[in-house]
């Protein structure tokens, strides 16, 4: 094509764009099916012109988001009709695969790109966080090229339709979907108004999705009475941590931590894991344990602040530490950190770690159970080189084998299980996949960190360091597979018990082995360390929303954090949720609307006091 012939009307690239990005909104629609196999049937029945309305206009309006802010500003400043396509071709492929790969993380976690997603993908060592095999890399270069080439086609056939049509079949287009997308706004706005629950849950299913609501301006004006928002500052504050100086005493006591990532109870028995079992016979052991997060970085937050995720962004911008790990090295313990994957990110270098980042041991290797194999072999060298009369020590081994579940290459591992799967195909994942291959991947590599980690322990007491030490073994959330049939997988996704409950051994040779079946969680860490290991006077409330693990009190509830929000969960297992977008929704314990339940709020009161704790009090 010559030079001239690539500078055409600029009306007929417009018109043409206008086809072309209609011919990408009948993609998005196909795609839009897969967001809406996650809206629950009940939604459905009760809202389904909503539903369907906000579909179409919303799937619409996304297509042509590249339209209004690439492909008429370049339109605009040139005619090219060359230029044209590769632009239209390049922006639509790129939408298209984001959005596939935002149904994917929906699909596992049931919230979508946002700011923390971005900042992992982006962050440093981004390969540990999102551990996948090299056939889904190739696949992803094939799908990109496979749809560049469509795209460029379709962009060719919409330029023929554009010189040959006339405007009224896309004025009737426009004028339908503007029809659409008016009746979905209303609507959204007249249920906020009728306190429509299931309309939080179907606007979740969508990405970037967020409809009218008009109670601002309906309570203004006195239609309607003014209604709760549910909204709390997460930056910004400043904060009251500890309330007071700690009063302590001398530490002798070495203390390990043992975290693996991503361990749900279900596989920590004397089949699957035989050599921890064993090891927790000999210890306390906390049968009915909750993280304080499904996800990492609040989960490992509540262990060492045993406060709230929701304090995160203020103490990291404040550079505030742990009075926990202050204490360490006020007494000066000799801090030691064995991650397998980074600690950069999540940023934990730079908030629970901020004072001994220097302290960190990363561990080598291209996948978690090779980091998993030097990061034990890197403690075993730190227990070596130490004289008799060293200093105690606070370590933590942080596992990643049952977060990345690949199995070891090495010709010495024997899989337990079958498995057709070479790795996780979390592609595969929905809510009638049969879950056999990823639970017994899952399980295999359980038996294989229980070979690693019970040799450990045996090789501490073997060299007589045992008995010195304070031993906590547990996770830093759970994980699911969809055990509630909601098409729920690993973790970040919701606060069942599925993803929040947790083993937890404590092992002190001065107490006698026990077990607990009273509602603990891992804010109840950093008081019990603080109390066993440093004899410290001052009452827990003074820095932590958590007591003493062995403390059987009851508890009505217990306030949980993930990267979208905050909840609590009763003793029942209700589920109260509280977006960062201000909505909340209400469910059971198997993650069913509760439509007809009354908004808790003592509960909800309860929850904003623990929250605003340890900020400073305004005048």
């Amino acid at each position: 094509m010559q030079a001239s012939e690539n500078v055409v009307s600029r009306r007929t690239l417009l018109k043409a764009g206008v086809y072309f990005f209609l011919m990408n909104a009948v993609l998005f629609l196909i795609l839009s099916f897969r967001y809406l196999s996650f809206v629950p049937e009940d939604a459905r029945a009760d809202s389904p012109f909503f539903l369907y309305s906000l579909q179409i206009s919303h799937f619409v309006f996304l297509a042509f988001l590249p339209f209004f802010f690439a492909y008429v500003p370049l339109t605009i400043l040139t005619k090219n009709k060359r230029t044209s396509s590769i632009v239209a071709a390049t922006v639509s492929t790129i939408s298209l695969i984001v959005f596939v790969v935002d149904s994917y993380i929906f699909s596992l976690y049931r919230f979508h790109f946002n700011k923390s997603v971005i900042d992992q993908l982006l962050g440093p060592d981004a390969d540990q966080v999102f551990e996948m095999s090299v056939a889904i890399y190739f696949l992803a270069l094939a799908i990109f090229a496979l749809l560049f080439f469509l795209e460029t086609l379709a962009f060719k056939i919409s330029y023929k339709w554009a010189e040959k049509a006339d405007l009224r079949l896309l004025y009737g287009i426009c004028t339908f979907l503007c029809a659409v997308f008016l009746f979905a706004q209303l609507s959204h706005a007249y249920g906020v108004v009728k306190n429509n629950r299931y309309m939080v849950g179907i606007v979740r299913c969508f990405p970037f999705c967020s409809p009218l609501n008009a109670n601002k301006l309906l309570s203004s004006v006195g239609i309607i009475e003014p209604m709760q928002s549910f909204h709390f500052k997460s930056q910004g504050n400043t904060y009251n941590y500890p309330k007071n100086p700690i009063v302590a005493q001398k530490g002798e006591k070495n203390v390990l931590m043992i975290v693996l990532d991503s361990w749900n109870p279900i596989v920590f028995d004397s089949i699957n894991m035989p050599r921890l079992s064993e090891f927790a016979k000999r210890s306390q052991r906390f049968n009915h344990h909750y993280s304080g997060s499904n996800g990492t970085r609040t989960g490992v937050f509540s262990i060492f602040f045993g406060l709230p995720g929701v304090y995160w962004a203020d103490f990291e911008d404040q550079r505030v530490s742990p009075v926990l790990m202050d204490e360490f090295g006020k007494q000066n313990y000799d801090v030691r950190l064995f991650p397998s994957a980074s600690l950069r990110n999540p940023p934990l270098d730079k908030n629970v770690f901020a004072k001994y980042a220097d302290q960190c041991f990363a561990s080598k290797g291209s996948q978690a159970w090779e980091r998993d194999v030097n990061l034990t072999n890197n403690f075993r060298s730190f227990i070596a080189s130490r004289p008799a009369d060293a200093r105690p020590f606070f370590s933590l081994l942080f596992y990643d084998s049952l977060h990345s579940m690949i199995e070891p290459s090495d010709s010495s591992y024997k899989p337990k299980y079958p498995s057709e799967w070479s790795y996780p195909k979390y592609e595969l994942l929905d809510k009638n996949t049969d879950p056999t291959n990823f639970f017994n991947l899952y399980r295999n590599m359980a038996y294989y960190l229980d070979g690693i980690i019970g040799n450990l322990l045996a090789d501490l007491e073997a060299k007589g360091v045992l008995d010195s030490t304070v031993v906590i073994l547990t996770g830093d959330h759970s994980q699911e597979f969809n055990n509630n049939g909601k098409g729920f997988w690993g973790h970040n996704g919701n606060y069942s018990a599925y993803q929040l409950q947790v083993p937890f051994v404590y092992y002190d040779s001065r107490l006698a082995a026990a077990e607990y079946d009273h509602w603990s969680i891992h804010y109840d860490v950093v008081p019990t360390l603080m109390q066993d290991v440093f004899g410290v006077s001052n009452p827990s409330s003074d820095y932590s929303i958590g007591k003493s693990l062995r403390d059987t009190t009851p508890r009505d509830f217990v306030m949980v954090d993930s990267y979208i929000g905050y909840g609590f969960v009763d003793e029942p297992g209700n589920i109260t949720n509280f977006y960062y977008d201000h909505t909340c929704e209400m469910l059971d314990k198997n993650l069913n609307v509760r439509r007809d339940a009354p908004f808790d709020s003592l509960t909800y009161a309860k929850t904003m006091a623990l929250i605003n704790d340890f900020y400073a009090k305004r005048p």
